[in-house]
């Protein structure tokens, strides 16, 4: 029978005081019946399965996130088919996106790149973007076939114990099925420029203390702190990229910059989307990212691109 963990529990009690019988029998079959309690070992082997699909062996990953859809218009995303086409074409490890972008386009990505499936949201329309809730279940993700699961907690946010209790649950939930964690942390926006650095240092440490597989974390203006970020964090780091910067020069610039610092890798989307050739940026962040190239020569890829 399945070990009965606190979530559950509460749940339980929480279906039983609204008088649903057909919540507690879901509940019921989900976390009693549902063959999820795996001995470690398993565990551990589905965990490794699966981050292989999103960290190829060599340890180097470019994940792109197309989950943006309900954060505001973005014209790059009306073609979405065409864009991951592109995106897979130009190379990406894996593709982060919300459920109803992957069931559109499951059968480009089956076999081609990793799926990162986003179980946290907050919408351009709601009084507070950066009031992360928890949207989607670490079940589903696992029934869909996704390799991992991420779920963002601003850090410095008002309500920063409300989405760290979340995120908890949803690695205790992901452990029972060898399924990894990436915990994003994104830093209060109304932090000042000197206390967002070190805010996002604590965040990279607080998600790997409470059990991320991988940080995704963004960075400050200032590249000194990049280092102090990725040493700190216990989990390996991968790069946000944010709203798009300037030209895809900066863009470069920044990829190799978090690389020097010690991170494995890129989850960048805007920055990658955002321009006339999603396949080539892939394709010029790859070469930084996965064969040490400069910035100049990554550059080169792009030829006239914009």
């Amino acid at each position: 029978m399945h070990r009965l963990d606190a979530r559950w529990c509460r749940a339980l009690v929480r279906s039983s005081l609204e008088g649903s019988a057909v919540k507690l029998m879901r509940l019921f079959e989900k976390h009693i019946y549902h063959p999820c309690s795996l001995p470690p070992s398993v565990e551990m082997e589905n965990k490794l399965l699966r981050l292989r699909r999103i960290v190829p062996p060599e340890g180097k990953t470019v994940i792109v996130p197309i989950d943006h859809g309900i954060e505001g218009y973005f014209p790059q995303l009306e073609d979405y088919r065409g864009l991951v086409s592109a995106l897979i074409a130009g190379g990406a490890d894996a593709l982060l996106v919300r459920r109803g972008l992957l069931k559109r386009v499951a059968d480009l990505v089956a076999g081609r790149a990793g799926v990162v499936y986003r179980v946290s949201g907050a919408t351009v329309t709601s009084p507070d973007v950066q009031d992360q809730r928890l949207v989607a279940t670490v079940f589903e993700a696992v029934r869909v076939g996704a390799d991992a699961v991420v779920f963002t907690v601003t850090i410095g946010h008002p309500k920063e114990a409300d989405m760290l209790t979340a995120f908890g649950e949803v690695v205790d939930e992901a452990s029972y099925y060898g399924l990894p964690v990436i915990g994003e942390a994104e830093p209060w926006s109304k932090a000042t420029e000197e206390e967002r650095a070190e805010l996002l240092r604590q965040g990279a440490r607080i998600l790997s203390e409470e059990g991320a597989d991988i940080v995704k974390t963004f960075f400050p203006k200032d590249e000194s702190h990049y280092p102090k970020i990725v040493r700190y964090s216990l989990a390996p780091v991968v790069a946000a990229g944010g709203p798009r910067l300037n030209s895809q020069l900066d863009v470069l610039r920044f990829v190799k910059a978090v690389m020097d610092a010690g991170a494995i890798g890129t989850c960048m989307g805007r920055n990658v989307w955002g321009w006339d050739s999603p396949e080539l940026m892939v394709k010029a962040v790859a070469a930084i990212v996965k064969k040490g190239a400069s910035v100049e020569e990554a550059s080169r890829i792009l030829g006239g691109s914009r």
